[in-house]
This record gives C-alpha cells, structure tokens and sequence, in this order.
C-alpha cells in the first residue's frame, strides 16, 4: 500500500483518487434549509478519493516529505481546514485544497470536510492560484506559469494581474521573466535542483545552450548564486584579448548595473567620458519591468 502511495504523489490527484468512469460518483447532499435561506454554504463530509481534480490546478510539485508529514499531522488530529469544492455533473470537483486532500488520502481518511461553493470555470484557477500565493505553495516556475495563463486565459495586463493577486507589478513582472529559461533549466527550479537565485543569475547568460550548460553545473559543483553572477563578463574577457581592455571603473558600473536591473548591461565611453549606456530587454514586458526598476 506505501509503495502505491508514493508512486502518485508527482502525476496528479488523478493518480491518488480513482478516475470518475471506475467510482460510483457522490451525490452531492441537499443542503440544509437554514443554509438555503441564509445563502450559506454547507459543511460537507467527502471522501477524498472520489473527488474530482481541478485542471486548472497551479501547483505541479508535491514534496513528499512534506506531505508525509502533513499527512502524519492529519492522521494524530484530522484535517482542522475544510477543501473547497463545487458540484459538477452530479459529483464533487476539487477547487481549492490538493495537498491537504493528497495527505488526506495518505492518512486514509475515509472522510474530509469540504465547502461547496458555485465556482466558475473561469474562475477555478483564479482561486487555486490566490490560495497558494498566500500560502506560499508555488515554486518560483509555478508562480509564473499560473501568472502567464491568468494573463493569457482572461486577456489581463500585469498591471491588471497584479492588482488581482495582490503583489507589485515589478514583482509579478519579475516572476515572469524565468519563463524565457530554457525548459530543463525551468524543471530544475520545479523540483529545487537549483535556487530562485540561481535561476536569476542565468537569465543574464547570452544564450539557452549556456543556461542549460551552467544549470547542470550548479548541480553537479555546488557553484553559489556569486559563482554564477561572476561568469557574466569572465568569457568576454577571454574573447577580446585584441581589444583594449575596458575601463574596471566602467566594468564595476556594468555590474552593478547588471544586478540592479537583472539583464546585460554595455556601458561605453570615450576620453572625455562621453558614452552611452546599453540595456538588454527579451520583450514588452521585460522592458516595462526594467523601466519600473529604473523609476523607483
């Protein structure tokens, strides 16, 4: 039965709970008539294994660990906050509560308690989104995969988006930014092979294939977020030994730069220290997010 277990807890809450054609579906109760009359909803008693799952679900990874131990914690006092579901096609559907439902199972629970609300379809990922934002349940990738469908899905700006969840634009527009990571360096954030920090340092890496090249050696050295940050302008060095060697004052000011704007930086001047300053964007919404930077 452990082994069981363990083997759904990465593929989904359709792996732990049995698929709507193989389980007679819940009827859902009639609600009381005290909760009728005051628009109130139900508490319900549910079996875990017969819910169905949210397809708009944000999160994709479920530490095991973690849930072993909610699971633990479940099993010695029950399950003290109630899921939320709503009714779809005469059985109950999950909205919002996977991981207490997945550690429920875990405990064997026959029964958790739920809220049935009547939630849109646009509306269940707007809800599975928000409840792990304030729980802090999204890895950086799953935060700014769920922010680019919220904004693709319901045609939102991030100006919008952010207002809706509550955070800065600059923040929102920052988590974005990952996405323009290769996607294997994308899965090894996911599963926290490498640090959100990490993964802000390779952005500005010149190409993919150096991203991915230096991801996988952060896993197999050990190399820190510093490491990292000093591998940006070591190659150019080695690639213009021709070239008259640039000024470290200018240098030092492309580094700071650098890190306070999170892309490549070219800071050019002559004799007289008349220049120019280069900035490096991927996009619409790179440039916005560096120009709030740059007016805060």
């Amino acid at each position: 039965m452990a082994n069981t277990k363990k083997g759904g807890l990465g593929r989904g809450l359709g792996a732990l709970i049995s698929p709507a054609g193989n389980v007679e579906a819940a009827t859902p109760p009639a609600r009381t008539q005290e909760a009728v009359e005051n628009d109130a909803p139900s508490l319900l008693m549910l079996n875990p294994r017969e819910l169905r799952p949210n397809p708009q679900q944000p999160r994709q990874y479920f530490d095991e660990e973690n849930l072993q131990e909610l699971a633990e914690s479940i099993r010695n006092d029950g399950l003290q906050e109630p899921i939320i579901v709503r009714e779809q096609e005469g059985a109950y559907q999950l909205v919002s509560g996977e991981r207490r439902v997945r550690a429920s199972i875990l405990a064997e629970l026959e029964s958790v308690p739920a809220v049935c609300y009547d939630v849109s379809d646009e509306d269940m990922l707007k809800l599975g989104l928000i409840e792990n934002i304030q729980r802090e349940d999204l890895n950086a990738i799953e935060l700014a995969r769920a922010y680019r469908k919220l904004t693709d899905d319901f045609d939102w700006t991030q100006d919008e988006l952010a207002a809706k969840v509550g955070k800065k634009r600059a923040t929102v527009s920052n988590a974005m930014r990952l996405l323009h990571l290769p996607e294997d360096v994308q899965e090894s954030v996911i599963d926290g092979s490498i640090s959100m920090g990490h993964a802000r340092a390779l952005l500005a890496l010149e190409s993919p294939t150096e991203q991915s090249s230096v991801a996988r050696r952060i896993v197999r050295d050990g190399l820190s977020v510093r490491d990292v940050e000093g591998m940006h302008t070591k190659p150019k060095r080695r690639a213009a030994k021709a070239a008259p060697e640039k000024n470290p004052h200018l240098e030092t000011i492309e580094d700071d730069l650098r890190r306070k704007l999170g892309t490549k930086i070219n800071v050019r001047a002559n004799s007289d220290w008349k220049g120019k300053i280069e900035i490096e964007f991927y996009d619409l919404n790179d440039l916005e997010r560096i120009l709030d930077v740059i007016r805060s």
